[in-house]
């Protein structure tokens, strides 16, 4: 690689590890809603591939790192997330252990990021040696049937989701939209899609404060009162002892198996093995504490192990994680995959990872307090859903033209409507992806 792309590489796993380390604190941001808006304008910019992949990473790994921190301070999750840790990091709250409580999130966030990294590969390598040794490309052999396999990932995350009846009735209505937004314009890309996909919500939110009775319902009045517990010191040995915790061997352990339920939910696995895990330990506090790493430490995992496994093994989303925030990198328009060879792709995802973690657990592990008091004072969460909002129709209207933008904001409210109705967005993507490669094949014609 030439020095100039390495200082690209450089540069924007710090960009994306420090700016996404700020977005994960505000609270109430969703993972998939902050990383698809940046990505796909990097990709707008044609920058190289793998500046692209560093720049992800990065901030990947810093809002899985981050997220938690509201959670712990303020019982205000930071993300979706983060929201299975609310119960515990309130508890934890009540009794004055809100330091410990920090400090076992941030390193559970470490050994999951890791083990992640560990399994994706490693999965990776299995799948590889399978068609080395069948002589046959896993890729090559689904082609022409990844509606089927994006459809039958459609109904499994609908029947995994607190709202299965809802989520499933939802995947017929929402492709149909995409084939009429098609129909309606030919030459909208896949890129507004994901947008509309992912401001959504957002937009839908703004639409529906145009009615009093929603407005009213919705206003707050005054200022919520905050009570942020002061940085204590943290050094060599307060590190340690974070690290080597009383919780670590379940937390390895339970990064471990849910980094290969990558293909499920992973606020779903987060939910399920962080109780499952620590559901035998009477003692309250070490209960909390140990669930608190444990869910973390599932979280990072999830989302690591999915990406790589999508990236480097199928060649298409088969995650969650992938199919949302990893959307991007699966649109044919970025045409990433095919740009990219595993070695230097893998090398510099390690990379970005260490960065991103070295930031991000740094000044979480040092500086947890006084980062949200600054986010919270002088960072208003309605500033940065105005940003997304807006950079999502400005990147619609490059891409379309100004009839774009007014069908891609009717998909963008379907999908927020369907979203507030408790449709997840790994649904909403699955069903995109079916409808497009559909189209793809001649199934649904536009012409």
């Amino acid at each position: 690689m030439e020095w100039m792309l390495l200082l690209q590489i450089v540069i924007f796993a710090v960009l994306g590890g420090l700016i996404y380390l700020i977005i994960g604190i505000i609270p109430g941001t969703d993972e998939t809603s902050v990383l698809v808006p940046a990505t796909v304008l990097l990709f707008a910019f044609n920058l190289p591939p793998l500046v692209v992949l560093s720049f992800f990473i990065g901030a990947m790994v810093s809002l899985n790192v981050t997220d938690s921190i509201p959670t712990a301070l303020t019982s205000i999750p930071g993300g979706v997330m983060a929201t299975p840790m609310i119960e515990s990091s309130t508890f934890l709250k009540e009794r004055g252990l809100v330091t410990q409580t920090i400090r076992r999130m941030t390193s559970g966030a470490i050994y999951g990021t890791f083990i992640g990294l560990i399994v994706g590969v490693l999965v990776v390598g299995i799948v590889k040696l399978i068609e080395f040794a069948t002589g046959t490309m896993i890729e090559q052999a689904i082609s022409g049937y990844q509606h089927w396999v994006f459809l039958a990932g459609a109904i499994f995350l609908a029947f995994m989701s607190k709202k299965k009846i809802i989520s499933l009735l939802a995947i017929v209505p929402f492709g149909l939209a995409v084939y009429l937004a098609k129909l309606a314009s030919s030459t909208i890309s896949a890129t507004p899609f994901f947008l509309a996909i992912t401001a959504g919500p957002l937009l839908f939110q703004l639409v529906t404060m145009l009615i009093p009775k929603l407005r009213s319902e919705s206003t707050v009045e005054g200022d919520k009162q905050i009570v942020i517990e002061k940085d204590q010191k943290f050094g060599r040995k307060e590190f340690v002892d974070s690290m080597k915790a009383k919780s670590t061997k379940v937390t390895i352990l339970s990064s471990f198996i849910s980094s290969f339920l990558f293909f499920l939910s992973p606020v779903g696995v987060t939910m399920l093995v962080g109780e499952t895990a620590t559901q035998r330990i009477k003692d309250e506090e070490t209960q909390a504490l140990t669930k608190v790493s444990v869910m973390n430490a599932v979280a990072s995992a999830t989302y690591m192990s999915g990406i790589i496994v999508s990236l480097f093994a199928f060649g298409f989303a088969i995650s969650p994680a992938a199919a949302g925030p990893g959307g991007a990198f699966f649109n044919p328009d970025n045409n990433f995959l095919a740009s990219i060879k595993f070695g230097p792709a893998i090398a510099v995802l390690i990379f970005a990872m260490l960065v991103a973690l070295f930031i991000a657990a740094t000044l979480a592990f040092k500086y947890a307090g006084r980062l949200t008091y600054l986010v919270f004072k002088y960072i208003p969460q309605e500033a940065v859903i105005s940003l997304l909002i807006g950079l999502a129709f400005l990147l619609v209207y490059l891409d379309s033209g100004f009839i774009g933008v007014l069908i891609i904001s009717g998909v963008a409210l379907f999908a927020g409507f369907l979203n507030r109705l408790g449709v997840g967005h790994g649904i909403l993507f699955m069903s995109f992806y079916t409808a497009l490669y559909m189209i793809t094949f001649g199934l649904l014609p536009i012409a």
